[in-house]
């Protein structure tokens, strides 16, 4: 027999899942109504409220069932198509599941998950039933993006230091959800402890200054993705002068032949595409554009790059000059 329910309001059911995977996860949930994305048939708008949320780094968007007779099989077919539509993990959202229906969801693969009852998102390795259970990575060989632009802005701002997801946020270009696994590498990582207040978790680095940076440093990689040599268009604040240019305003390198500039990696074809960039060759080029993990103007208030990200991207560099220019960053940093 098919389940027949009701769900009163759109807000109950999102409120009861961001209680559940707050309770769950241990960190700040949040789901916000998906804007209409370009091929999601209209008709599944009448079945579900589409929300998306965040976990562990990974974009989700939920199906929260309306008023469902749907089949198992059905359920699938309709994740299937914002699947097709949207770049993330698509979860199926119910007040409640028999035995059997849950039997043939997690058969098919499909995510699921019943507010205060069970868990199952297969793509995230996630299985909560009578336990839950989290699939911890070793020790992390290289701090992630985030959690190393959480560890710098804590080094270059220690009077302005948070220590919460959601104000480290405000700080940074992530979501709280974003930030809360960056503090699983950096505990992960043995450089802090995290601890709860309410239901919010908080970060205790073990250490500081110049003794944290040390203790991180092999776990520390540079945040630049790619290079981009470009010609035409323009280049204006607020883009940091960033790699040897950068380091040349820093410390007495000579200064390149191009100016360098970074971006947010996730910035940069808009950056392209309002600037009137165009990718050339290198003897072409006019300026170069490096794109990063994070967003550089987050832990800079000057006119070049962090000096920490700018150690890190060229401490290793095979031209003794810059490595030691880049080691004299260090230097300046009041510790």
């Amino acid at each position: 027999m098919l389940e027949r329910w009701h769900v009163t309001t759109e807000r109950s059911i999102t409120k009861d899942l961001e209680r559940y995977l707050e309770d769950t996860l241990q960190e700040p949930a949040r789901t916000d109504p998906l804007e209409q994305a370009l091929g999601i048939p209209s008709f599944l708008s009448r079945i579900y409220s589409l929300h998306e949320g965040e976990i562990a780094g990974r974009r989700l968007v939920f199906l929260a069932a309306k008023d469902n007779t749907a089949t198992p099989a059905n359920i699938a077919k309709h994740l299937a198509l914002v699947r097709h539509a949207v770049d993330a993990v698509v979860v199926f959202v119910a007040p409640s599941l028999s035995a059997y229906n849950r039997s043939r969801l997690i058969k098919r693969g499909v995510p699921f998950v019943v507010p205060g009852r069970q868990l199952y998102i297969p793509d995230l390795a996630m299985d909560l039933r009578e336990q839950f259970h989290t699939y911890k990575e070793p020790r992390p060989n290289a701090l992630s993006p985030a959690a190393q632009a959480v560890l710098f802005l804590h080094l270059l701002r220690p009077d302005q230091a948070a220590s919460s997801p959601s104000l480290i946020a405000t700080q940074l270009r992530y979501s709280a959800m974003s930030i809360g696994r960056a503090f699983d590498y950096l505990v992960d990582a043995g450089l802090a402890h995290a601890e709860r207040h309410g239901k919010e978790r908080h970060i205790r680095f073990k250490t500081e200054g110049r003794e944290l940076f040390d203790a991180a440093h092999d776990l520390l990689h540079s945040p630049v993705r790619t290079r981009k040599f470009v010609r035409n268009g323009h280049i204006t604040a607020p883009l940091k002068h960033a790699g040897e240019s950068a380091l040349s305003d820093l410390t007495d390198l000579s200064p390149p032949p191009r100016d360098t500039f970074a971006v947010a990696a996730s910035d940069w074809k808009a950056l392209a595409q309002t600037r009137g960039l165009v990718e050339t060759d290198p003897e072409q080029a006019a300026h170069i554009i490096e794109t990063w993990a994070y967003d550089p103007a987050d832990l800079s208030d000057a006119r070049t790059v962090d000096p920490l990200s700018l150690h890190t991207q060229f401490r290793n560099h095979r031209d003794e000059r810059i490595s030691m220019a880049a080691d004299r960053l260090l230097e300046r940093i009041a510790w």
